[in-house]
């Protein structure tokens, strides 16, 4: 008899070993990858406590300066360092972390880095570092008081935004920026920026819902330049844009042949080249509120170094006021002052003759730079030099802003031209609103109130212009004008009317406010006129150690005709300068003393237009235009007269340098 089998289904001992093994191999895997981003999570956290430990013992450091006595003990207490000192350890919250400072001088400024290292998980050290200068500012000085607060309605710093709140809501409809980022607009009366899920910055009240419209964010642009000849190793990833208080600052670039930006991020290791890459670039847009006054500045992973230099301000101007700065931010801010029926200039004042400035923001919805104005983009240019430079001068004479792709139009350096400087005054425009009845406000800003002056004085005299004919140079003497090294806004009339005739001179008077930092000011008095029409030699008159009023500071050696003028800036390879300028018979140049700048004046008083030729000699090298063989000449043919393009030369080694 056949008995039938049954066969019974399962797994066999080797079928569950082989699971086993998939199965541990997945674990470990998910266990690894829930280690590393654990890990990575932490990492992140002990460095942005880190940062905020450095950033919190500048600060601290900042505002002790203003509390020393004299600068004897400035000196004594912010002596030089060797090497990192002064450690204490910090109990955080993620790791125990040692701060250390390094101090040096340069001058009259102290150097000071702050330098926070902890260890990490794997037991592997790790650290970041922030620096800053440091300058003595005396206590009680009368210019510390020029940011004082004012009544209420002066704008607090941080504006009228706020930092986000969590995440977009799933299915909400969004506006693009083109940078990365886009706008939400709830159907409340909020508006809100968003980057990738994440709303950032909130703006409070912003929409009306009378009128159905929105008060959009502050908007302020420009682009990051990256040196290659000495940041060539710097990843854009690692340069980050940072504004003050409530504000989001997107970085972004457009690859060629993109319509859509790409954001920049930790990752990121290339963005835009010029064109024989000698800059890496990408773009930034920080968002803010009405209302906000503050500083926008980059940072480095890891800290600035003392030979990591950020070069801002224009390598073409002849203006020293807008000339290049080393500065890591940009402060931006409005003056207002105070009406006051009790002093003579009608307005409060700390002193006699000085006047008390309160800080004011910028204006709902603006765009700096303005569209479609030819402003110059709010730009940063990172480079490296010997870190006892110091100067803004070093920016172009290290090279930094005048490589071979900052030549434009023929100008060294032009690229860059109109970049503002460390600098931003508000008040021409872009000023919020306020109380007019109890404020008021000047064209421009008398200075940087971020650096306020211990005191001012008042420099005066007269522009003479020799002239019998009293109807022919009435044009002439109307447009006579002055102003100081400081700036542009810092002359006035001082004489009814403004320009007067004797029968011998047309005669403008002007006083001129200039701001004393507790060492006497230094700087130019400068004639400003219709330069194709009259001359001034010279045009600018330099004083020192002015430490009060001054007066009799008269331009009198001025003159009629038609002239071009040409002015320029050398830079120049090692200890090499211009030795020498000429024009022709119809014209004469000056060099200045150190061979770094120069003045051409050409005159013609029978034709509207000029021919004439520049020759310009070194003291050793080439000069490096207009082009091979590189001779320094440079020849102008049919010049209508008046003041020419700035002709800013370059001396090398020779011309394979050129």
């Amino acid at each position: 008899m056949r008995h039938s089998r049954k066969r019974h289904w399962g797994f066999g001992l080797i079928e569950i070993l082989v699971t086993l093994g998939v199965l541990s191999v997945g674990i470990v895997g998910v266990t690894v990858l829930h280690s590393t981003v654990t890990k990575q999570s932490s990492e992140n956290k002990s460095r942005a406590e880190a940062l905020a430990i450095a950033q919190s013992r500048i600060e601290d450091l900042r505002n002790y300066t203003g509390a020393v006595a004299s600068l004897a003990d400035f000196d004594e207490e912010f002596a030089d360092t060797s090497g990192f000192a002064n450690s204490a350890t910090i109990e955080g919250t993620n790791a125990e972390f040692t701060r250390e400072e390094q101090i040096g001088s340069t001058g009259d400024m102290k150097t000071l880095t702050v330098r926070v290292t902890w260890s990490d998980q794997d037991g592997d050290s790790q650290n970041v570092s922030l620096d800053t200068r440091l300058s003595y500012i005396p206590p009680r000085s009368i210019g510390d008081t020029a940011l004082q607060a004012g009544a209420a309605v002066v704008d607090a710093p941080t504006g009228r935004a706020r930092l986000g709140e969590g995440e977009l809501p799933a299915g909400a409809v969004t506006v693009s920026n083109g940078d990365g980022t886009s706008l939400y607009d709830n159907g409340g009366s909020d508006l809100m920026l968003v980057a990738g899920d994440q709303i950032v910055l909130t703006l409070a009240e912003a929409c009306q819902t009378e009128n159905e419209t929105c008060i959009d964010f502050v908007r302020i642009k420009g682009r990051v330049w990256i040196d290659q000849a000495t940041q060539g190793s710097l990843n854009p990833g690692n340069v980050f844009v940072i504004a003050s208080d409530a504000a989001y600052c997107a970085r972004h670039f457009t690859p060629d042949g993109a319509t859509e930006a790409t954001p920049v991020t930790l990752a990121t290791t290339s963005t835009r080249m010029t064109a024989n890459g000698n800059y890496e670039w990408f773009d930034y847009t920080c968002y803010i509120g009405g209302g906000w006054h503050g500083n926008i500045g980059i940072l480095l992973a890891g800290g600035l170094r003392n030979t990591d230099k950020i070069c801002v301000g224009d390598p073409v101007t002849a203006d020293l006021w807008a000339m290049p700065e080393i500065a890591s931010r940009r402060v931006y801010r409005g003056m207002l002052f105070k009406h006051d029926d009790n002093t003579a200039s009608g307005k409060e004042e700390v002193a006699p003759g000085f006047v008390r400035y309160y800080s004011q923001g910028i204006a709902d919805s603006t765009e700096l730079p303005e569209p479609d104005s030819g402003q110059m983009p709010h730009d940063f240019v990172i480079g490296a030099f010997n870190q006892n430079l110091t100067g803004g001068s070093h920016c172009t004479g290290q090279g930094i802003m005048v490589r071979t792709d900052a030549t434009v139009d023929g100008k060294s350096g032009g690229l860059f031209e109109g970049m503002p400087t460390d600098f931003v005054c508000l008040n021409d425009g872009f000023l919020d609103s306020y109380d007019g009845d109890v404020y008021g406000h000047t064209i421009g800003c008398p200075y940087d109130p971020s650096d306020p002056p211990s005191t001012s004085h008042v420099v005066s005299g007269s522009i003479l212009l020799a002239a019998s004919d009293t109807t022919a140079n009435d044009v002439i003497a109307a447009t006579l004008e002055s102003h100081t090294s400081d700036g542009p806004y810092n002359c006035v009339d001082a004489s009814a009317p403004a320009v007067s005739h004797d029968g011998t001179f047309y005669r403008y008077d002007y006083d001129c406010t200039v701001f004393d930092w507790g060492n006497g000011w230094n700087g130019y008095i400068e004639a400003d006129y219709d330069a194709s029409k009259m001359e001034c030699d010279p045009y600018r008159i330099t004083l020192a150690d002015i430490g009060g009023d001054s007066a009799n500071h008269n331009f009198t050696n001025c003159r009629t005709g038609s002239f071009a003028v040409i002015t320029g800036t050398v830079t120049a390879a090692g200890n090499r300068k211009l030795a020498s300028a000429s024009m022709g018979a119809n014209g004469s140049c000056t060099v200045a003393a150190d061979g770094l700048s120069y003045k051409c004046i050409s005159i013609e008083y029978t034709t509207s237009t000029m021919t004439f030729t520049l020759t310009f000699t070194p003291t050793s090298g080439v000069m490096c235009k207009p082009a091979a063989p590189h001779s320094g000449v440079y020849t102008y043919t049919n010049q209508t007269p008046g003041n020419l393009e700035p002709l800013n030369l370059r001396i090398a080694n020779n011309t394979n340098n050129c």
